[in-house]
């Protein structure tokens, strides 16, 4: 699975990727961070729902050298007002980073590029999300057309502290490197939830999220040789969701660029 996982992921950004030859290294979690928060819709008889899920994810860093595959475990809880709502969570996650150094890497190339490698990621954050919305006449629609998001992660394990060391150290000529190990994600989403009118237990949903990490390229240092490709770089992005709920339970599927390139499948159970 994580094989299939990363080469999906590779072939949907391989053109952005092909005039990179700088291996950065990122946290593991960003473009996983911002992942989707059920709620109850506005005609509901219930307006306050529990949900608990469990993810796969995968994501690789902007250059596509470093492999991220991640498991991860979600709780959150919202409350849907007239117009208003508001969700709240927490998650948490553990997984591997991978690196291969290139074959054509040679010898007398030795302290430009990073050894191959292969250490742990764990981390635990928090999600925030908060909006308006309007219900349709008939109760089947809502339209949560702008909501304010917010996550805050504290990423630890053996890759971060390889971050901090190669941050700290000699850095070779064709990396960047950022020591963050809290980091902020925040911006706007919008999106729209229907049910089957006919069948209010089934329901569809879609939603795209643009925000970015505040002062994170400023973290960064780079090599020699990489500092005019990091150079006017931002961590702005996007992430699209699509949720599905059938009764209590849930599956939801997520596409980003949030500085990693990365995607996520979850499936879920609504606490009512």
């Amino acid at each position: 699975m994580k094989t299939k996982i990363n080469a999906l992921i590779v072939s949907l950004f391989f053109l952005a990727t092909l005039s990179s030859c700088t291996t950065y290294l990122t946290p593991a979690i960003l473009g996983n961070n911002m992942g989707y928060l059920p709620k109850a819709m506005g005609a509901d008889s219930i307006k306050t729902l529990t949900h608990a899920s469990a993810s796969l994810a995968g994501s690789i860093s902007p250059d596509a050298d470093v492999n991220f595959t991640l498991g991860m475990a979600n709780l959150s809880r919202s409350h849907t007002f007239k117009t208003s709502n508001i969700s709240y969570g927490i998650f948490g996650y553990a997984g591997t980073s991978t690196y291969k150094r290139p074959n054509d890497n040679t010898a007398n190339h030795s302290n430009d590029y990073l050894p191959s490698f292969r250490k742990s990621i764990s981390g635990v954050g928090f999600r925030l999300s908060t909006g308006l919305h309007h219900t349709s006449a008939n109760g089947n629609t809502d339209f949560r057309f702008i909501n304010f998001e917010n996550a805050l992660s504290f990423e630890g394990g053996a890759y971060t502290k390889y971050r901090q060391e190669i941050y700290t150290g000699k850095l070779p000529d064709y990396v960047a490197v950022t020591n963050r190990k809290v980091l902020w994600t925040t911006g706007l989403s919008t999106e729209v939830i229907w049910r089957a009118s006919n069948n209010h237990d089934i329901r569809h949903a879609f939603r795209l999220f643009i925000g970015g990490t505040p002062n994170f390229v400023n973290s960064f240092r780079s090599g020699a040789n990489a500092a005019d490709e990091i150079y006017g770089r931002n961590s702005a992005g996007w992430v699209f969701s699509y949720f599905l709920n059938i009764k209590r339970f849930s599956l939801s599927y997520e596409l980003a660029d949030n500085v990693n390139y990365a995607q996520k499948i979850s499936f879920g159970y609504s606490f009512l």
